[in-house]
């Protein structure tokens, strides 16, 4: 005779622990998210802050635009411990330097009030047919007069990480083999020592390479933000196409067209379209210190 087992009711414990059990992504598998760097504003900047101002910002854009242009400092890691000891927020303002919001429309109600006014909706679609004014262009001869005026005489400098090279070590110099026939004294030693002087002339420093590369988009990049503190200067079409080094292939191994990739002084040459002229300014590529 067979007997029925009688069916167990699940605690709940067991039950929060389904209900509950969450599968944690490994750490092999987590998103690789650029973490941003605290730094310290050099000057007052949109949407971020005013001088002096900490905040937060990539480090790739820190290390490619703002530290070249003097745009914002790095803050040492005793100011960080002490930033954190004394829990001072790390964030930027994106209410700083934004224009004021334009003043609200008036209500339907109140347009059909006056008498003959159309209502918020009927200005919505007449709006939609009203053809906006261009921006006026430029003068392409106007446009490299500004490039002259804001793009700095003194060049643009560009800072990256140098590679250093493991020299290998100079072989010792041998000792002077004294010829018996001359004889033995100061007079021999020196004459045994010009003979042994080596006779291949030494070979010239190589250019010291960079992590990473200054490209002409970096050079475009650079032009383009000088150009921006001027309303009418920001309106100037300087395109990637139009920017490019002068002798390049100068600078020795790993040269490209596009792009230098060893630390050392260079001339770039930009324009615009239509212009007959065109703007040289010196880039520099400085080796960038190690913190």
């Amino acid at each position: 005779m067979s007997l029925s087992t009688r069916p167990t009711r699940p605690c709940g414990r067991c039950l929060r622990d389904y209900t509950w059990r969450q599968q944690v992504r490994g750490k092999k598998q987590v998103a690789n998210t650029p973490s941003p760097v605290p730094v310290r504003l050099l000057q007052d900047v949109e949407a971020f802050g005013r001088k002096g101002a900490i905040v937060p910002i990539a480090t790739g854009r820190m290390r490619n635009e703002w530290f070249p242009r003097r745009i914002a400092d790095y803050v040492t890691l005793p100011e960080q411990k002490t930033l954190r000891h004394n829990n001072v927020p790390v964030q930027r303002d994106f209410a700083f330097g934004a224009a004021p919001p334009p003043p609200a429309p008036a209500t339907a109600d109140a347009d059909a009030g006056t008498g003959g006014g159309m209502s918020r909706s009927e200005v919505e679609v007449a709006s939609m047919f009203q053809n906006k004014a261009p921006p006026e262009r430029i003068d392409p001869e106007r446009s490299i007069e500004l490039l002259n005026i804001f793009v700095s005489p003194k060049g643009l400098e560009f800072y990256r990480q140098p590679i250093m090279d493991e020299r290998e070590p100079e072989p010792e110099p041998e000792e002077p083999k004294r010829n018996p026939d001359l004889g033995s004294g100061a007079g021999a030693e020196l004459l045994a020592a010009r003979a042994s002087a080596p006779k291949t002339p030494p070979q010239p420093a190589r250019p010291q390479a960079i992590y990473g590369s200054v490209s002409t988009k970096d050079v475009w990049t650079a032009v383009k933000a000088a150009m921006a503190t001027n309303d009418e200067a920001s309106r100037v079409a300087v395109h990637l196409e139009d920017v490019q080094f002068v002798d390049v292939r100068k600078v020795g191994e790993g040269a490209e067209a596009g792009r230098v990739k060893h630390v050392g002084d260079y001339v770039v040459e930009f324009g615009v379209k239509g212009a007959e002229r065109r703007v040289r300014r010196p880039v520099r590529v400085i080796a960038q210190e190690s913190a």
